[in-house]
Order: C-alpha cells, then structure tokens, then sequence
C-alpha cells in the first residue's frame, strides 16, 4: 500500500517528462548551430527549413508582390512550417527584404547564381520553387503560390 503515493508520483513524473518532450518538439524550428537563424545557402537550410525559392525579375514585378502580400497573411502559418521566403531577382542581391513577420533569407552571391543555373531559371523569367528539408523540390509554379492550411 505504501507504493501507490509513489506510483502516483511516477506517473505524474512520466506524463510532465512527454509534456516537456512535445514542447521541445515544436521549439526545433528555433535557430541551433546545426539550424542557422539566417541561412546563406541551401545546404545550411537542408533539414532545417523549406525554402520558398521566388525567381522574379525585379522587385517591382507584379506576381513577386502580389505572391509576397499573399504570405504577409499567412506569416505564422509560414513559420510554424519552417518556410523561409527566398526571393531571387537580379538585381537585388545585396538588397535587403523590407522588414516583415514572413520568415525569410538572403542568399549569398554565389548561391544565387548556382541556384539560377541548377534550375534554369533566366532573369526575366517568374517562376516559383518549394524545397523540402529533404533538399528536394515539392513544388514549382510560373504563378505566385498561396499557403494552405
């Protein structure tokens, strides 16, 4: 009889310790040394998070911001996810994405360029391209993208 105070206590122990599990579960989205807040490559963001690759010839186009203010609604949806907004226009490269709630990333120089050639994407071409954590593509689209629930 003296046992049960105690395995009460042990279940109650084991119930907090999967609570705890959960919990860190879902802060695996917040940035480690093996998951960089801001990433500068697709590499560094494989198996972390799932670039949303925007390939637009300028800023200014009109499917990049109809498809960015589509995402400025769904920044949450977006994070919780691990979705990182990467725009690839030419002549933005060393120009910084307006400040936003939507998660997003800069690539360096050199991977834009790389990024262009692996998918054959000319400048004044629009085209959208969803990477998994995996490093493979799930999505492609000549059209701005909305996030489903």
């Amino acid at each position: 009889m003296r046992f049960r105070p105690f395995l009460r206590f042990a279940f109650v122990v084991l119930v907090f310790d999967f609570s705890l599990t959960a919990i860190r579960a879902q802060e695996r989205n917040q940035p480690t040394d093996a998951c960089p807040s801001q990433p500068h490559t697709l590499r560094a963001m494989r198996s972390c998070y799932r670039p949303l690759l925007v390939f637009a010839p300028s800023l200014d186009n009109p499917q990049l911001v109809e498809g960015f203010n589509q995402l400025k609604g769904q920044a949450v949806e977006l994070k919780r996810r691990s979705v990182l907004y990467v725009p690839i226009v030419p002549e933005g490269h060393n120009q910084p994405i307006p400040v936003t709630k939507v998660p997003t990333a800069r690539l360096s120089e050199d991977e834009l360029a790389a990024v262009r050639l692996r998918f054959k994407v000319e400048p004044p071409e629009f085209l959208v391209v969803l990477i998994g954590k995996d490093g493979g593509e799930k999505l492609t689209s000549r059209t701005p993208v909305e996030v489903h629930r």
